[in-house]
């Protein structure tokens, strides 16, 4: 499917053919608007990568303060990385998942049905963002609350005043931090989940993904300009990248699936984080009864299968 034709606007157009049907007086419309239903989802069953990628970025999606509020209660923010700023594209803070303490810490790229996500910087996080998940990170440890965290990110905020800060440096020692954490993680990829941006909170005992979330260590459009010097190509760079939650899922790197209705989490975000609650409830009380030395060993098997050891 070209960018041209984006699965999106097909399923709205669907959408309100469907609502069109029903509103046809005198006449018995049931078996036309279940073929419409029926031809949304055979449509929707086969969309391509890009067109999941295009979801994952889509304005209507639930983001992070819509699974805070419909997953969790009693949250308190917590501002500030204790050493320059308080980074708005990050948020975190103490919680409840029922009546377990946990802290939640996640990018955020907009405020809940809002479109301020130039306010957020469309949640690419600067150095003070992950040294404020870093500090929040260690408080899980400190209080043995399991740690959950929520990926939403194209990737880190790519300014060069965050470059001179050691942008690179803090994505490396979040992810070292999450590493050796003596505390269950949860990783929770909820949309586009690109480059060392996401790596700084993407690494944990369990992973969680919606079905159209995309995780890559680079975004399509920018593979496509490296290999042929221009964004053209990005659908064929989104195919190579295979990094869809259906993909991921799959080949044993994401341990949860997150279905989405048809035509993408937007069309129904309640039932989404509903979905993607039960998923964390469930994670929770598998890792609770997991020794948390134990967890460490496990973290520092898939790194060295991951890392190739020298010599």
């Amino acid at each position: 499917m070209r960018s041209k034709d984006r699965f999106d606007e097909i399923d709205n157009a669907l959408k309100e053919l469907q609502k069109s049907i029903t509103r046809i007086e005198g006449v018995d419309t049931h078996e036309l608007a279940r073929k419409v239903s029926t031809f949304r989802e055979e449509i929707y069953a086969g969309i391509s990568r890009w067109s999941s990628i295009e979801l994952a970025r889509h304005p209507g999606r639930p983001v992070l303060d819509d699974y805070l509020s419909g997953i969790f209660h009693d949250f308190t923010e917590l501002h500030g990385d204790r050493l320059g700023e308080d980074d708005t594209a990050v948020k975190g803070g103490l919680a409840f998942l029922d009546d377990v303490p946990v802290v939640v810490v996640g990018h955020k790229k907009r405020s809940s049905g809002s479109k301020d996500h130039a306010r957020y910087r469309y949640g690419m996080a600067s150095p003070s963002g992950h040294h404020k998940a870093m500090r929040l990170m260690k408080l899980a440890e400190k209080f043995g609350r399991p740690l959950i965290t929520f990926v939403d990110t194209p990737g880190a905020y790519p300014v060069p005043e965050t470059e001179y800060r050691g942008q690179a440096f803090s994505i490396a020692r979040c992810i070292s931090t999450l590493a050796s954490l003596k505390t269950p993680v949860i990783v929770c990829i909820i949309g586009e989940a690109g480059s060392g941006g996401a790596l700084a909170f993407g690494f944990g005992d369990r992973i969680v993904m919606l079905e159209n979330a995309f995780y890559s260590a680079i975004s399509p459009e920018a593979f496509s300009s490296i290999l042929y010097g221009n964004a053209s190509n990005k659908e064929q760079a989104a195919d190579a990248l295979k990094g869809s939650g259906r993909d991921l899922t799959r080949e044993g790197i994401a341990d949860h699936l997150v279905k989405e209705p048809v035509g993408g989490a937007q069309n129904n975000p309640a039932a989404v984080v509903e979905a993607t609650g039960k998923v964390l409830r469930q994670c929770v009380s598998e890792l609770l009864e997991i020794d948390r030395e134990e967890l460490v060993q496990r973290r520092a098997a898939v790194i060295e299968r991951l890392v190739p050891s020298k010599g």
